[in-house]
C-alpha cells in the first residue's frame, strides 16, 4: 500500500458485515434484557400480611396457586394511602420458597417504602390461594441496559452500511470519471 491511500470497504460483503453487527448486537441486548429478571428468580417471598419496603425497588407478587380462569388484581397501598395498580406480569417466574413454590403475577417497578400489597379477586368468591411478595434491585436498568445494547448495535449497522453505500458510491463516480 502507498502512503495517502485508505482502504474503504466497497466490496459489497461490508453490507452483510454490517447487517451481522446490528443482528449480533440484537441478540446480545436481548440475552441481557430476558437476565433482567433473574434477581426475580432469587428471592425470598414474604406475606402480604407484613409491609414491603420497596423504596427504588421492583416489587413483585406471588401466587401459590396460579389460577388463570380468574381475574386477580393487585393493588399497593403506600404511606399516602392512594392504591396503586400493580400491572401483570408480563413472564411466569416460579421461585421455591420454604417448601412452598410462587408464581410470579404481577410487578410494580417503582415501589415505595412500607407498601402494603392487597390481591383481590374480581368476582368476589372464595379465594384459597395465598399471596407474597418481594423486592429486587436491578431489574428495570437491566432490561434497559438490553435495549440500549440493541439499539445501539443497530444504529451503528445501518450507519455503517450507509458508509459502505457512500463509499460505493463515490469509488463509481471516480471510475466513471476516469473513463471519460
Amino acid at each position: 500500500m502507498w502512503q495517502g491511500d485508505s482502504v474503504k470497504p466497497v466490496n459489497p460483503l461490508w453490507y452483510l458485515a454490517a447487517f451481522v453487527f446490528a443482528l449480533g448486537s440484537t441478540m446480545v441486548g436481548t440475552a441481557v434484557a430476558a437476565s433482567s429478571w433473574d434477581p426475580l428468580r432469587e428471592v425470598t417471598v414474604s406475606p402480604t400480611t407484613t409491609r414491603a419496603d420497596a423504596q427504588a425497588k421492583t416489587l413483585g407478587v406471588f401466587t401459590d396457586i396460579l389460577q388463570p380462569e380468574r381475574h386477580i388484581t393487585c393493588r399497593a397501598i403506600g404511606p399516602d394511602k392512594k392504591p396503586v395498580a400493580i400491572p401483570k406480569a408480563k413472564i411466569d417466574i416460579t421461585v421455591d420458597n420454604e417448601g412452598n413454590q410462587w408464581h410470579l403475577i404481577g410487578v410494580l417497578n417503582q415501589g415505595t417504602d412500607r407498601m402494603q400489597v392487597r390481591c383481590t379477586p374480581r368476582d368476589r368468591r372464595v379465594d384459597n390461594a395465598s399471596y407474597g411478595w418481594a423486592t429486587a434491585t436491578g431489574v428495570e436498568s437491566r432490561a434497559n441496559r438490553g435495549n440500549d445494547i440493541g439499539l445501539a448495535g443497530v444504529a451503528v449497522g445501518i450507519v455503517f452500511a450507509g458508509y459502505v453505500f457512500y463509499c460505493r458510491r463515490q469509488q463509481r463516480k471516480e471510475t466513471i470519471r476516469g473513463h471519460a
